[in-house]
């Protein structure tokens, strides 16, 4: 393995000189190893070369309000998270945060017994993009689980899941 590692370091201190225009006679070296020559050491220039920190460019600097986040995000949902609806919902929705993509949309109510009870209908509204929305029918006292899964602009799919209440009135 040492043999292995001197002869990368050789290599590397190779292209190093060659990039550099220097030779590899310009390396200070010292003691040697048994039947490969001597280990190679830093050239005398390397620490002083120039500093690059006033060559690279600047970024401007963003703050909350122009932060681009990667994926899709929920920013709404009806009904809201622990919340507790009414028997007559008629829909579930939800809105992220940019507009999502058809592919995969899907957007299900299970029952607390673990039975599915939205109409299977869940589609992205053709007025806004990151609106979607599933139907449903009368709802009986329980909880709910509503599991959504999207796939955002940037091809990254999001999924998860929020739950709610429906209370006998």
């Amino acid at each position: 393995m040492t043999v292995f590692r001197i002869a990368i370091a050789a290599l590397a201190a190779s292209i190093f000189f060659a990039a550099n225009g220097a030779s590899p006679s310009a390396a200070r070296v010292t003691g040697a190893a048994p039947g490969i020559g001597p280990p190679l050491q830093p050239p005398a220039f390397a620490g002083k070369l120039p500093s690059l920190g006033s060559a690279l460019p600047s970024w401007p600097k963003r703050d909350a309000r122009t932060l681009r986040l990667a994926h899709a995000i929920i920013v709404r949902t009806s009904p809201e998270q622990g919340a507790v609806a009414p028997e007559a919902l008629g829909k579930v929705d939800v809105w992220y945060n940019e507009g999502i993509r058809n592919d995969f949309v899907a957007l299900a109510v299970i029952d607390q017994t673990g039975v599915r009870v939205d109409k299977r209908d869940a589609a992205i509204d053709s007025a806004d993009q990151s609106h979607v929305s599933t139907s449903v029918g009368p709802l009986a006292p329980g909880q709910y689980t509503v599991r959504y899964r999207a796939v955002s602009a940037d091809g990254h799919i999001v999924s998860g899941a929020w739950g709610f209440e429906v209370r006998q009135p």
